[in-house]
């Protein structure tokens, strides 16, 4: 698809993990990542609804979001967000830049409300197929602009390094700070792949992780084109995306 304007799709992209790290009860490991919704009044709730249903139609075992949820406040979008109350399959997410602009309390409280918990600086043990997961959060890098401070090291160094474990974090560059610690899996969002060629040129320059699979020491990280659109609603040569993975 080369060129893709406004909210008319649903591009669910199944992509295969092969993980040396990750634990074997786990194989077969669904999750489907949502990032860069850049949700505004204008998209319709039944869109989201709609997208909602496709997402348990295909019965994952994670649902987990990368930030930028929001454009606008979150008090202008609760039945929009309430959607995501439908979710059958358990539900993270972490902030975005945007979201800490718009309001980071209230989109909380929202989401919250809707069944979808905030894992900003924060760790959470869930047991899936009779196996621990272990989901890091990291808020966005722009968190100080509301006071919030990222405790990178010592949250990290709170992590079972005998569980297999997925770090959420809105910026691919996060991905500097797992050296030292178990993470196996990164998702990432906030590029957009460029969101429209040949700007994907000047976005690469300044983000080396733009779209896709990468491997950092003994992290794999994948960063989602992301949903929605920044600025103008128009995709070129950098189509949205919807990542379903299955762990391997």
């Amino acid at each position: 698809m080369s060129l893709q304007i406004g909210w008319n799709y649903f591009p669910f992209d199944e992509i295969a993990i092969e993980s040396e790290t990750f634990c074997s009860s786990l194989n077969g490991l669904r999750i489907v990542q949502l990032s860069d919704l850049h949700l505004t009044k204008d998209v319709e709730v039944t869109y989201l609804k709609n997208l909602v249903k496709k997402i348990n139609d295909i019965k994952p075992d994670l649902v987990l979001f990368s930030g930028d949820i929001l454009q606008t406040t979150a008090l202008n979008l609760k039945e929009h967000l309430k959607s995501f109350k439908d979710l059958e399959a358990p539900s993270y997410y972490v902030t975005g830049n945007h979201d800490i602009v718009y309001g980071p309390k209230h989109l909380q409280d929202i989401m919250q409300d809707a069944g979808v918990i905030c894992l900003d600086n924060k760790i959470a043990e869930i047991e899936i197929k009779g196996s621990i997961l272990q989901l890091v959060g990291l808020s966005d890098r722009y968190s100080f602009v509301r006071g919030i401070k990222r405790p990178v090291k010592e949250l990290f160094s709170r992590l079972n390094p005998e569980l297999p474990t997925i770090l959420l974090a809105h910026q691919p560059k996060d991905i500097l700070h797992v050296a030292d610690f178990r993470v196996d899996i990164q998702l990432s969002g906030h590029t957009h792949g460029g969101q429209i060629y040949p700007f994907t040129l000047i976005v690469k320059y300044f983000q080396p992780y733009i779209s896709g699979m990468y491997k950092h020491k003994n992290t794999l990280l994948y960063v989602s084109r992301g949903l929605g659109y920044w600025g103008v609603r128009v995709r070129y040569k950098a189509p949205s995306e919807i990542p379903v993975f299955t762990i391997n």
